[in-house]
């Protein structure tokens, strides 16, 4: 499953929308509605990403440039935007227009994930929303988000993060989550939504309890969402399966390609081997590991094969002597692995197979599959040639894919 560290704050905002103007009090509400989308909330998200990853210089012209080319371009979210960002996002003038609305913290948590100090997380925060947002409390609201998805994210405890928060930014993070839900309403400011969706989180045993919790507030549920989901998912490093698969199902593959290369800038700004011990780097993408010698029940190997199945080398070797492959089967699920023929042809060839194969993996979200450098062996294609025929799987969560195709994905995002 991938685990990218911008899902968490879209899946909060995908699961909030449908009861940002519907609200409920209800913990056990239906975690999962056919009608539930992305909002403008996960559009600036995306956009931040987009900013930090490909401006240098992260300046304020930058970030107003990619606000508008994804706001632009996506103008119609579910629930819409609100009147006065509107506006602006429309107009000429790129002058902000001194709100304190929660828009700033709703789309600052890639800040949090990308910044390599507390410090430079902050000084980003206040750009992020001094865009728009340059009212004092959408500053402090942002850089509060921002600095808890960092330090959850570097490995402090809540106790920390509570303390952190309350003493830099005045919030009052002490009244608890029951006091809190008696009398709540819903609430567009920051002062209003931050603290809240901050205590959701600090009472909560897990990514989906995070989110029961926030949305069950009865508050401005799509962006409390996305506030509190990205936090917890910097705290508790992932976020379960099934929310992710619902959720990347529905996003645009444009968004994903934003998603996976805010992932990789994010790995080069903290590498592994500079994390403290214990702590995982900022990325979370899951990759196919380059030598596989065992699988979980519900995992499959997927390799590169022949039409007439003679499974003699490569990964097909490996598929046939330890994952079930059979011979003379050149195609499809066998035992715990599945074929692609890569030998008959080029890449046009190649893609029926692989458009299949990716329609096989979306009517068994039960299994998830391992994909390995499918013709880049013994069949002579570059991850360049193959990587482009897996496009789709960036929208099928139960599909993993090798490193080196997620980097060629990634490259086909135009600046």
């Amino acid at each position: 499953m991938i685990h990218l560290p911008l899902l968490g704050a879209i899946a909060g905002d995908v699961i909030g929308s449908v009861y940002e103007f519907n609200p409920t009090k209800n913990y056990n509400f239906p975690l999962f509605n056919e009608r539930m989308s992305y909002t403008d909330d996960t559009i600036m998200t995306i956009a931040v990403a987009a900013w930090l990853a490909y401006d240098e210089k992260h300046s304020k012209d930058g970030l107003i440039a990619w606000m508008r080319r994804l706001g632009r371009s996506y103008p119609n979210p579910m629930g819409g935007y609100g009147a006065s960002f509107s506006k602006w996002l429309f107009q000429e003038d790129t002058a902000p227009y001194n709100s304190w609305g929660n828009g700033s913290a709703m789309r600052v948590s890639p800040v949090g994930f990308a910044a390599d100090t507390l410090e430079n997380a902050l000084t980003l925060a206040r750009t992020t929303a001094e865009v728009t947002h340059n009212h004092p409390e959408g500053i402090k609201g942002a850089q509060a988000v921002a600095a808890a998805v960092y330090l959850a994210r570097r490995g402090a405890g809540k106790e920390e993060i509570r303390n952190f928060v309350s003493r830099e930014f005045g919030y009052n993070l002490l009244e608890g989550y029951a006091a809190i839900k008696r009398d709540y309403h819903f609430d567009e400011s920051c002062q209003q939504t931050v603290p809240q969706s901050l205590t959701a989180f600090f009472e909560s045993t897990g990514y989906e309890d995070a989110i029961r919790l926030t949305v069950a507030l009865g508050g401005d549920a799509d962006t409390m969402g996305a506030i509190t989901g990205a936090v917890a998912t910097a705290f508790y490093k992932r976020i379960p399966d099934e929310i992710g698969r619902f959720v990347t199902e529905r996003l645009p593959r444009y968004f994903l390609q934003i998603m996976l290369h805010f992932d990789s800038y994010c790995r080069k700004c903290q590498p592994q081997e500079q994390a403290p011990t214990g702590i995982p780097s900022a990325g979370f993408l899951r990759t196919t590991p380059e030598h596989i010698d065992s699988l979980q029940p519900n995992e499959i190997f997927v390799f590169g094969s022949n039409r007439q199945g003679m499974h003699g080398g490569g990964a097909a070797r490996t598929a046939l002597k330890k994952f079930g492959a059979r011979m003379g089967v050149g195609s499809g699920l066998q035992g715990h692995s599945y074929a692609i023929p890569t030998m008959h042809g080029g890449p046009e060839a190649i893609r029926p197979y692989v458009d299949a194969f990716i329609e096989f993996a979306r009517t068994h979200p039960s299994l998830t599959f391992l994909v390995t450098r499918i013709g880049c062996g013994i069949a002579g294609y570059k991850d360049s040639d193959i990587a482009p025929l897996f496009a789709q799987a960036l929208n099928t969560g139960n599909i993993v894919l090798p490193a080196s195709f997620v980097a060629e994905l990634s490259k086909n995002l135009s600046h």
